[in-house]
């Protein structure tokens, strides 16, 4: 009789986790063509720009993700008593599903270009991503279309999986959490190998510690108060890397350069169909080679190669932003219907004043890119559990650190404007004129 053999098993060398070892409902996901796909999509978007070792992509991000949630799963349901095996694995199924596909619908260059698809479809990435997992809708792809049959031959409800991504999921609350909840794997994952990629020195998450403090109480996550320390380390690293990498001035600006290109071709001119199935190097090269307009082209050409990159000229200070200045601003832009209408109207005005070809000065609002990229930046419903049994919120643990969260900006500019390096002196004087008001602390008298 001939010795049975073994299944293959499959490791993966992730340069952050280290060996993850796949089941086989992990493994048939990340064979699929959507989860390939973010192979193609760097999960930093532009920023290699400021930071060159920037390049890692989404599909190790969605294998991390699946990873931390099938760990944290893992001690969480070891905690609890009376689960049977069978409904364990289960959770772990749905978990590691859910962690795998949460991004398989992210556009081309990540968040850049993700507010065209929000003003094209009045929904964002997630709402792309739970369609395709119930099979409500298939990339346009050659061998797309099997995620629900997948997850159906594991015995995971594909609904489920959805409800979870796009944080709508019915079912015991510590379940969303572990992916989209306060401290979940998403951001545990991506703030780590955001710090490798990167290579900034101040982020540092005890990741070990914040798991192993990790319980349930009223099917909600709670932490042990001995894990306070590495929360507030998680916390405060985070608010760092949105100021420092995510939110970076050369980096928003390179964004904001290649949003506007692909804005006039994908939405204005309708060159594209469907760009967001399209990689990274799809969608760059066409808007440099083989769009009609040759504004779209030199723009393009500007952000590939990183010449002639535009550059400040002008910003209105977040942290000391008052009433006066935001109502002066709606005088100023149309108090329009969505912020892309009212920094376009903004940019026109100048483009005016300065006497400038349109298209050459562009205005960001950097605070609203985290309202798009990352809506749980102001959610802070971390609760301890201390030694008596007590439940305590954040903000009667620690006081200041709760206080200084609620105040801190993830971005020290309310409003910048940018333009092409051959024209500033121009654009700064239209600034000085438009934003007098604004612009006066700015702009001290010489």
């Amino acid at each position: 009789m001939k010795n049975q053999i073994e299944p293959k098993v499959m490791y993966i060398r992730d340069p952050v986790h280290g060996n993850i070892r796949l089941s086989r409902l992990q493994e048939e996901l990340i064979q699929t063509v959507e989860v390939q796909r973010l192979s193609f999509i760097h999960q930093l978007g532009t920023t290699f720009q400021s930071y060159p070792g920037a390049h890692g992509m989404r599909l190790s991000h969605a294998l991390g993700v699946s990873y931390l949630a099938d760990t944290i799963c893992m001690h969480i349901l070891e905690k609890m008593q009376g689960m049977p095996d069978s409904e364990k694995i289960d959770i772990r199924n749905l978990l590691q599903a859910a962690g795998m596909l949460h991004d398989i619908g992210h556009t081309p260059w990540s968040h850049t270009l993700e507010p065209l698809y929000i003003e094209m479809n009045g929904v964002d990435h997630m709402d792309l991503v739970a369609d395709m997992v119930r099979g409500n809708t298939t990339m346009n792809i050659k061998g797309s279309g099997r995620i629900p049959e997948i997850l159906k031959s594991y015995g995971v409800n594909p609904s489920d999986v959805a409800d979870l991504i796009s944080s709508s999921y019915s079912g015991p609350r510590y379940l969303q959490q572990m992916i989209f909840g306060e401290v979940d794997a998403d951001m545990l994952d991506y703030l780590q190998r955001d710090f490798y990629f990167t290579g900034v020195a101040f982020g540092h998450i005890e990741l070990d510690r914040i798991i192993s403090t990790m319980r349930v109480v009223d099917n909600e996550i709670v932490f042990l108060i001995k894990g306070h320390e590495a929360i507030r380390d998680f916390l405060f690293a985070r608010m760092q890397m949105y100021s420092s990498v995510y939110l970076h001035k050369k980096t928003r600006i390179v964004d904001m350069m290649l949003l506007a290109a692909a804005r006039k071709s994908i939405i204005e001119l309708k060159e594209i169909d469907d760009f967001h199935i399209m990689t990274d190097d799809e969608i760059l090269s066409f808007l440099a080679e083989r769009s009609n307009d040759s504004w779209v082209r030199d723009m393009t050409w500007r952000v590939k190669y990183r010449q002639k990159l535009f550059s400040q000229v002008f910003r209105i200070d977040a942290a000391t932003l008052n009433e006066s200045d935001v109502s002066f601003l709606d005088t100023i832009g149309r108090s329009g219907e969505t912020p892309a209408e009212r920094i376009n109207d903004l940019a026109l005005k100048l483009s005016e004043t300065a006497g400038v070809t349109p298209g050459y000065i562009l205005v960001d609002m950097p605070l609203e890119v985290v309202k798009v990229s990352e809506e749980r930046f102001s959610k802070l419903d971390i609760k301890y559990l201390d030694r008596s049994g007590s439940i305590l919120p954040l903000n009667k643990v620690d006081p200041p650190f709760a206080e200084y969260l609620s105040k801190a900006h993830p971005n020290s500019n309310y409003l910048t404007v940018c333009c092409s390096p051959e024209i500033k002196e121009k654009v700064r004087k239209a600034c000085k004129d438009l934003f007098h008001m604004a612009a006066m602390p700015l702009f001290p008298r010489s």
